[in-house]
């Protein structure tokens, strides 16, 4: 199963969230780590804050994703399975690129053009987040292309 599947299925047709309130923080965490190695304490609340508006995520027993952030243990099952999947396809695009050069062809592989249902869900999850959060003009142009 491919890293953007697994995400789609994590999250289901209606963006539900089907993971425990403690994975959806380490998720959060997860992924403002990668924005910033150095992220604030306010940025992953942004993060958190964001990532609700384009997903439903039940965090009872937590008032809110401050409550969560600040009293929950982050459960880091999923986010490293989520790892070894980006690593798998980073290791399989720089073989292809070292193989046929940097303009090759990456399949299903390549986010930005493939057909694959998870590289769909992907852009359009991306796309809605560009609602809430602003990206370099970089990234943004690559948006606008989608």
């Amino acid at each position: 199963m491919g890293f953007l599947t697994f995400i789609g299925k994590l999250l289901g047709l209606g963006r539900r969230f089907r993971g425990t309130p403690e994975q959806y923080l380490a998720m959060v965490q997860y992924m403002a780590k990668k924005n910033s190695p150095d992220y604030s304490k306010e940025e992953l609340l942004q993060w958190g804050e964001v990532m609700q508006k384009v997903m439903k995520v039940n965090l009872q027993p937590y008032r809110d994703f401050k409550d969560l952030a600040e009293n929950g243990i982050p459960d880091d099952s999923m986010v490293e399975k989520v790892d070894q999947k980006v690593n798998e396809i980073n290791q399989r695009k720089d073989l292809k690129q070292a193989i046929y050069g940097p303009n090759a062809d990456l399949g299903d592989d390549d986010v930005l053009k493939s057909d694959d249902p998870g590289s769909i869900f992907a852009r359009k999850m991306v796309k809605d987040l560009s609602e809430h959060v602003q990206f370099s003009q970089e990234e943004q142009r690559k948006l606008d292309e989608l």
